[in-house]
């Protein structure tokens, strides 16, 4: 159904009903594993049972590497890191998820809890009961296939964290444990070609061209840019809206249906801003790949509005989740915005062990 929302200077309509989420055999893009011993060593006789029936969820964010899905114990993986990452990265990604599977399938509930932990605070990550496990069995993994110490530091390197927290890390990982038999063929293949799926725009945010900012912003092309505009829904509870990496929208369901609709107005504007921004020039700059400007555009629009700074601030849980507290001190200051609380939480994406980007 679609819901009106009851405010003269925005004359939209949400559509809240989404398609259902697709799901693909984990098999037909990850070929072997059942054959590999550090798989095997977790599932033992029922690997090929376990991997038979899983299955997996692509999405087209570049920050988005591998993750399970709560809701159903499924693999989430981002496109960008299966096209681009190298296959021992991987392979190595595989193998922890799947530690994480097991986890997921003997106490689906405790697994939730502690991962909604670390969603608050991400220096947690670091000490979580169900992450420690897991890069341990997965570091072991990585020296037995002959990958240095200094590779192995690299790859265990996520979001932005203390010295001294992850040095502790580190040496709870024991690197140079385990025996290495150099390898350089792995017995697995993987299939980079994955399936996204998209939808129009209007057909799930009416009336956009209707909104003074949006025509401001894309002015005589407004319509035509919208028409042509594509959505791609993401089932997870962290997920707001956010540019995709192909110039599409990605579109958190459970914010789409239950998500404030001036809330859900502000964070499209923010994103058509970041695609198509008002110098008509690449929005990217020293703020988690983007500029100032979009977000100081949506901010202009927001407190004509009278939405409160709280709210506001909500709009930048990725910025947060990407970058350092200092850094991220910094983007407010230049946005004319108050310090992060001490309390506040770090409310991130769902499914992201945030590593590394990628690079092209």
């Amino acid at each position: 159904m679609s819901q009106l929302i009851r405010r003269p200077e925005l004359p939209i309509k949400i559509n809240r009903e989404t398609p259902p989420p697709y799901l693909y055999p984990f098999t037909d893009y990850f070929k072997g594993f059942e054959k590999v011993q550090a798989v095997r060593s977790v599932f033992g006789d029922e690997t090929d049972e376990v991997l038979g029936k899983l299955k997996v969820s692509f999405i087209s964010l570049k920050f988005m590497y591998m993750g399970i899905r709560d809701e159903d114990g499924n693999i989430a993986v981002g496109t960008y890191h299966l096209r681009h990452s190298d296959l021992r990265t991987l392979y190595l990604d595989v193998v922890h998820e799947l530690f994480h599977i097991k986890q997921w399938n003997k106490d689906k509930i405790s697994f939730g809890e502690e991962h909604q932990k670390f969603m608050g605070d991400f220096s947690l990550y670091y000490s979580s009961p169900i992450e420690v496990p897991a890069y341990m069995h997965t570091v072991r993994e990585a020296e037995r296939i002959g990958m240095p110490k200094d590779e192995i530091v690299e790859y265990l390197k996520l979001g932005p964290v203390s010295p001294k927290v992850f040095g502790k890390f580190l040496k709870v990982m024991e690197l140079g444990r385990a025996k290495s038999t150099p390898q350089t063929k792995f017995p697995v293949r993987i299939n980079r070609k994955a399936p996204i799926s998209q939808f129009r725009f209007t057909d799930y945010f009416q009336g956009f061209e209707n909104v003074a900012a949006v025509n401001t912003l894309l002015g005589k092309k407004t319509d035509e840019i919208l028409d042509k505009l594509k959505v791609e829904f993401m089932h997870n509870s962290f997920m707001r809206i956010i540019p995709g990496e192909d110039g599409h929208l990605l579109v958190g369901v459970p914010y789409l249906k239950k998500g404030d609709p001036a809330s859900i107005y502000l964070d499209v504007l923010l994103s058509l801003n970041m695609l198509h921004p008002a110098s008509g020039k690449s929005a990217k700059g020293e703020f988690g790949g983007s500029s100032i400007e979009p977000y100081r555009a949506m901010l202009n629009e927001a407190k004509r509005m009278g939405v409160s700074e709280s709210e506001i601030l909500e709009h930048f849980n990725s910025q947060r989740f990407l970058m350092s507290r200092s850094d991220y001190e910094k983007f407010l200051r230049n946005l004319g915005l108050g310090k992060l609380s001490k309390n506040s939480s770090q409310k991130t994406n769902d499914f992201a062990k945030t590593r590394r980007a990628s690079k092209d």
